[in-house]
């Protein structure tokens, strides 16, 4: 073995004889194609249940489905660049649905500070696992002067920083690191939780859990994995930081909003999370299809009013005033 050549990357990993400790080999990750044809297959799925979902129902379908692929395959997703290619058109085909809605599929008019945004601030929180540049034209009330004015920069689809959306790889650690920690160290809720004793005799959960698939019919992308046994394996708060920073900041976010028109001192009194009393009521009672789905359309609504500053920007047709449905 004197002389031989190891790669050093994620998605490959190294195997050692127990013995002696040494390195032997090395096992070169791939997802397979059953696995590409999966997440194909639930991708499908999502956009053809998404008749008149809310955009925001349709968002958290995609990200519970790319969390789950990325949480299971991990590091042997960088080298399998099928699968790359077909998370990248799915993440486009999921804003397409979306921006069916306002009935446009302008990109001028969805900068990604639309989909990626946080609910707090309006937005749809989008996770992202593609690379989506962000306009430099969509970042030009991120920097201000010394004397507190925006400075305004020209307008077009590139960025001389090649300021990109934060992609959710980085904030998952690899299989191989996390079975290395996990050998020493057990998980911080496993520590804490109350039953953690009896959890030690719950025998075969892992292969009883991976059976409920032939007995429930709604989709689990945590088929696999427990929370109070194996912990939570993915913590959102670092990659929700990275991307308000890469979008600008809460300001430069809500410059592309009503927020300036709604006279709130402060972006911390905005209402997005929580629902009307309205729709809460309305979900309780009997409904016809056609009132399901009328009760679906006002937080769409609200949403395309919310970004109609930007929805609303771009112009398209010389000579005519054009405004989108339900943007002003």
């Amino acid at each position: 073995m004197n002389g031989e050549v190891y790669s050093m990357k994620d998605s490959i990993w190294d195997l050692s004889q127990e013995s002696t400790k040494e390195r032997t080999a090395q096992d070169y990750l791939r997802v397979s194609d059953y696995g590409i044809q999966e997440f194909n297959n639930r991708l499908r799925q999502i956009l053809m249940s998404s008749g008149s979902t809310t955009f925001s129902k349709i968002v958290n379908t995609w990200n519970t489905a790319i969390i789950g692929l990325r949480t299971y395959y991990r590091e042997a997703i960088i080298h399998t660049n099928e699968l790359l290619d077909c998370i990248v058109k799915a993440e486009s085909k999921v804003q397409t649905r979306v921006k069916i809605g306002p009935n446009s599929k302008m990109p001028s008019r969805f900068p990604p500070v639309v989909f990626y945004s946080p609910k707090e601030l309006g937005g749809l929180g989008m996770l992202s696992m593609s690379h989506i540049m962000i306009p430099q034209s969509d970042l030009r009330w991120s920097k201000q002067t010394d004397a507190g004015g925006i400075t305004h920069f020209r307008a077009g689809m590139t960025h001389e920083a090649n300021n990109l959306i934060p992609n959710l790889y980085r904030y998952i650690i690899p299989w191989e690191f996390g079975e290395q920690l996990g050998s020493r160290y057990p998980s911080y809720q496993h520590l804490v939780q109350k039953d953690r004793a009896t959890l030690a005799f719950d025998k075969g959960w892992r292969v009883r859990t991976l059976f409920k698939q032939y007995q429930i019919l709604k989709h689990n992308p945590f088929i696999w994995t427990n929370q109070r046994h194996d912990g939570k394996l993915w913590m959102m708060n670092i990659y929700r930081v990275d991307v308000i920073a890469s979008l600008g900041g809460v300001e430069g976010i809500l410059e592309h909003t009503l927020f300036a028109g709604t006279a709130f001192p402060n972006w911390e009194g905005l209402f997005w999370e929580k629902a009307s009393g309205f729709e809460e009521s309305m979900k309780c009672k009997k409904l016809t299809n056609a009132q399901r789905s009328g009760l679906n359309q006002i937080p769409n609504r609200r949403f395309t009013l919310w970004w109609s500053p930007t929805i609303n920007r771009a112009n398209v047709y010389v000579g005519f005033q054009v405004q989108l449905d339900l943007t002003g």
